[in-house]
């Protein structure tokens, strides 16, 4: 059969936010190629469309298979990337209607029910190892049996979820041919700017499985470790090396030094077969699996760097997420592999459940005595189907089930937080992973550090933009958003007024500094909506329409509804869009509960004099864990001097403050986040606030 697999367009700036992002890796998706591999062997006709690698997003990808006459497609699925997953799925499903949908990773492997639920696209879920079970799904397709029996397969029967049972590990892992890197575009891939030296750097997956607890893990490979050989590793490296002129590699696995007489034969290989003196490689690790004696033969071997979990700066917080480890243990062995010469990465989190703010304090102040010439701090994210998940269940802080929002890197993008330590808030934390990166890196010894590492002109701008993102990070506005409203021109918007009652003639003004201000305070709204595509979406009064561009652009299924709906008709009518829309009342709305996972009303609740009827409503509408964004004018001095300025009054259905109606919605809804706009600092020159409410499961109204 010919089968096309999948690297959904999920990049590093989605993942890091736009300034982290430049400094990001772009790896191969050495799981899709595994299983290429697999499928080659058996006879199969197999390609690669890596997005990311390729710069594509999922709108381009029809254009580019159209014609090739695949059957089957498997699309990767982790959480963070899983709205970018789901995307493509329904693109391909819109424009090949019976090609098979498979998807695999982490995310199904561990909501297998809900990811089918969900998505009636998807035809196949794969869980665990993908190799086998994938080739044991395309040879069922290809002969025509049935799949009903296969290991490690969820699927449809008529209206219900079967989910068999998880097919066993691969035992060796020689057995699985060398990944399918023909298929990728190679020159394409880089590491993080922090492990490596060179532009010809590669990962070599050696082992999976991990027998340690940390509750951060979900452990898809399970907890048995096991090895490629030493001959089949040196032998994927030399092909790096002749075919793609690697200069540097990553020997993945989740902790290298845990078998150290399998390490010292690699050592041993790496140096006999004269590969150590070719390459140069990192790793990572634990510091209470090595020893001087290793650490030296890794030297020996071509080792130059080693990645550790250190995770958090306070005893308590480590048992916790039962690390195995103590403070004591971390100090000595990174004294001990700096002496040896190797350079370290320290990894670390910021946030953990029942962290407090001088808990988090004490782990930059660890990772500054440490100083490891390289520090990564994340955010506590608890993926489903970890321990951590559940600590931050217990915890009460998961802010969220939008799979978007679990970014390790979350501080540094515009978008919401999974989890937030209870008792503290969301600004705190995304404020508190910037400072971590400032505290290590903005110090004198650290600057010099990199001065005497200088030694290209490439080398210096890269450090030169490392600092400048240091620098912007503590001034106004630096927080950027991740998504803009789409923009109608003026001319049209007008034309749509014409001769009907419109409340938003702001979008059509002739001042263009009037219709700047609404459209970016739109984008402030945007910016705080869920990116997942299959979210029902409401517009709340959707006034002369001019949000349904976005809706449509960013929802698969999107509802308006106004009291005045003939601007707002002839827009949809213009642009196409397959909204329904709808002539109601909000006081009375046409929907029946729980209809919707997100509603807008942008600069709508302002103009009801009674609000608690159409709160209530909103309230109604919305499923539990729902979400509402939320926008209205301050009123404030600041708001009515500037309207007077430029040229307008205030309208007489204007009843209520942004204030006033923020804390008749926090009645029935959660405040997850708020901030003021244009200037969030400071409240008195606000023109507009701008919120985020969520309906939590088994409120009622006040």
């Amino acid at each position: 059969m010919k089968v096309l697999l999948v690297n959904p367009p999920y990049g590093a700036e989605e993942r890091y936010g736009k300034d982290l992002g430049r400094f990001g890796p772009l790896n191969e998706p050495l799981g899709l190629a595994y299983i290429a591999s697999n499928l080659e062997k058996a006879g199969h006709r197999v390609s690669i469309l890596d997005a990311p690698a390729l710069g594509i997003g999922s709108g381009d990808i029809p254009e580019l298979i159209q014609g090739d006459g695949y059957q089957i497609v498997g699309v990767t699925m982790l959480t963070p990337m899983y709205a970018r997953s789901v995307e493509v799925v329904r693109t391909i499903r819109d424009a090949f209607p019976e090609m098979v949908i498979v998807v695999g990773g982490a995310h199904p492997t561990i909501l297998p029910k809900e990811t089918l639920l969900r998505n009636p696209e998807i035809d196949f879920a794969v869980l665990g190892e993908g190799e086998g079970v994938m080739l044991n799904l395309v040879n069922a397709l290809e002969n025509e049996e049935s799949t009903a029996e296969i290991f490690g397969l969820a699927y449809r029967t008529g209206d219900e979820i079967r989910v068999n049972p998880v097919a066993m590990s691969v035992t060796d892992l020689d057995d699985l041919p060398m990944p399918a890197r023909h298929l990728l575009p190679m020159n394409a891939y880089h590491m993080t700017r922090s492990r490596t030296k060179s532009n010809h750097a590669y990962t070599v997956s050696v082992a999976r499985g991990c027998p340690f607890d940390c509750a951060f893990c979900c452990r898809i490979f399970g907890r048995k470790v096991r090895h490629h050989s030493v001959d089949r590793i040196l032998g994927e490296i030399r092909i790096l090396i002749e075919r793609y002129g690697a200069k540097e590699i990553n020997l993945e696995a989740d902790t290298l030094t845990l078998n150290k007489p399998f390490l010292n034969s690699l050592c041993e290989g790496l140096i006999s077969s004269g590969i150590s003196k070719r390459i140069a490689w990192t790793c990572e690790s634990r510091v209470d699996t090595v020893n001087s004696e290793l650490l030296r033969r890794m030297k020996q071997a071509g080792c130059w760097q080693i990645s550790y979990g250190v995770e958090t700066g306070t005893q308590r917080l480590l048992d916790l997420i039962q690390k195995g480890i103590i403070l004591e243990r971390i100090e000595r062995t990174f004294a001990l592999t700096r002496q040896i010469g190797i350079t370290i990465r320290a990894f670390y989190m910021l946030g953990l459940p029942t962290e407090t703010r001088e808990e988090s304090l004490r782990t930059i102040a660890f990772a500054k005595r440490l100083d490891a010439e390289w520090s990564q701090f994340t955010l506590c994210t608890p993926f489903p189907g970890t321990e951590m998940w559940n600590l931050a269940v217990q915890d009460g802080g998961l802010r969220s089930q939008d799979w978007s929002d679990f970014k390790t890197h979350g501080g540094w993008t515009s978008g919401r937080l999974a989890y937030v330590p209870k008792g503290r808030s969301l600004s705190e934390m995304k404020s508190l992973q910037k400072r971590a990166y400032r505290a290590v890196y903005m110090r004198p010894k650290v600057f010099l550090r990199f001065l005497r590492n200088v030694d290209s002109p490439g080398k210096l701008r890269v450090y030169g933009t490392g600092l400048w993102v240091l620098i912007k990070s503590v001034l106004p506005g630096s927080r950027g958003l991740s998504k803009k409203a789409r923009r109608v021109g003026k001319n049209l918007l007008k034309e749509f007024a014409r001769g009907v009652y419109v409340d938003s003639p702001v979008y059509f003004a002739g001042n263009p500094l009037v219709r700047s201000i609404n459209w970016r305070k739109l984008d402030a709204a945007v910016s705080l909506a869920s990116s997942d595509p299959a979210f029902r979406a409401l517009d709340f009064c959707c006034g002369n329409g001019v949000l349904l561009p976005t809706l449509s652009r960013d929802f698969r299924k999107t509802v308006a509804f106004d009291l005045h709906t003939t601007a707002a008709a002839r827009l949809k009518k213009q642009f196409h869009l397959d909204i329904p829309l709808l002539r109601a009342d909000a006081n009375k709305a046409p929907f029946k509960n729980g209809s919707f996972d997100l509603v807008f009303a942008l600069s709508s609740l302002e103009h009801f004099r009674e609000l608690d009827p159409v709160v209530s409503e909103l309230f109604r509408v919305l499923r539990p864990g729902g979400r509402l964004v939320f926008l209205s004018p301050t009123e404030n001095l600041f708001y009515r001097i500037g309207r007077r300025m430029l040229g307008y009054t205030k309208p007489e259905d204007h009843h209520h403050t942004a204030a006033t109606i923020e804390g008749n919605l926090s009645r029935f809804l959660r405040l997850y986040y708020a901030r003021n706009w244009p200037f969030d600092a400071s409240s008195l020159f606000s023109m507009y606030r701008v919120a985020l409410f969520i309906k939590e499961a088994g409120k009622k109204e006040d």
